[in-house]
């Protein structure tokens, strides 16, 4: 076991990252163990067991730019071709074009039901049960891009954008952008429920949801993702091999976990279950009750 909880990284898409450096930019755990990644190549990888990973299908149009379980048979994948691919009944769908001509940034599902994804031009695709009809709504009106999104339940969802505004979803209509931080646009946002969310920017903010109300923090660092799987608790990874938690209200200091390698993604999906993945695709997971 590494520090703080952590193992030592493990390697686990090695042939695409030495063919082309290929990397992983997005993860989705629903167990301990159990965890689907997305890589850039185009590649979908699965892992069963903490030393167990594989690709499982591979998006044939276009390199994956995130991908959402809701449980370990419904997933969802898109790409940066504005295709999405729709895990269930034990297979992976085609890709199927959901945003012609756009990139899809970001992807969210709250029930085996629901999905929402978001483009690089303010539009935002739901997903209700049909893998080939995902229903189109524009989130932010003045087309900036979508960077992220959080669907912890079908009633609510949280999307944010490269001008450090927040949009949110009450299961009808999305609400008009609130701008919550002004130094630089939020890359990533995750919410645990309706009233608890966290979004992150390239320039060390934090920006933290309680009961409705958005307020600022800051870290020792630039975070890279962050992961929130519970009310008042959040895990996040940063460009320089740091994790860091956040719980009773501030974050605390910055935990040496790779070297100096940038983390692409984190997924938690409990407090004491988390899956991060850095940029030379090799993954460490987050279990401190075995420490």
């Amino acid at each position: 076991m590494g520090p703080g909880g952590w193992t030592y990284p493990k390697p686990i898409d090695q042939a695409a990252y030495s063919n082309d450096q290929a990397t992983i930019g997005s993860v989705s755990c629903v167990s301990s163990v159990i965890c689907y990644a997305a890589d850039s190549d185009g590649n979908i990888l699965a892992s069963t067991s903490m030393n167990s990973w594989a690709v499982a299908d591979t998006d044939s149009v276009a390199g994956l730019t995130g991908i959402s379980c809701a449980s370990a048979t419904v997933c969802a994948a898109v790409d940066g071709s504005g295709d999405a691919l729709v895990y269930s009944g034990g297979a992976w769908t085609l890709p199927v074009s959901v945003d012609a001509g756009n990139q899809l940034t970001s992807v969210s599902c709250a029930s085996t039901s629901f999905c929402v994804a978001v483009d690089s031009q303010g539009q935002g695709f739901t997903y209700t049960g049909s893998a080939t009809s995902w229903a189109k709504t524009t989130i932010d009106p003045n087309g900036d891009d979508l960077t992220s999104v959080s669907c912890p339940t079908a009633t609510f969802c949280a999307a944010v954008d490269n001008s450090g505004n927040v949009y949110t979803y009450d299961g009808t209509a999305w609400a008009a952008g609130v701008a919550i931080d002004s130094n630089d646009g939020l890359t990533q946002v995750s919410c645990a429920s309706d009233s608890f969310c966290v979004a992150v920017d390239g320039d060390g903010d934090a920006e933290v949801m309680t009961g409705g109300d958005w307020s600022s923090t800051t870290l020792s660092a630039n975070a890279s993702s962050v992961s929130c799987p519970s009310d008042g608790y959040c895990v996040a990874v940063d460009q320089s091999g740091d994790a860091f938690v956040y719980q009773q209200g501030s974050w605390s200091a910055e935990t040496k976990i790779d070297g100096n390698n940038s983390f692409e993604v984190i997924s938690c999906a409990r407090p004491d279950a988390c899956v991060a993945a850095d940029r030379y695709d090799n993954v460490l997971y987050y279990t401190p009750s075995n420490s």
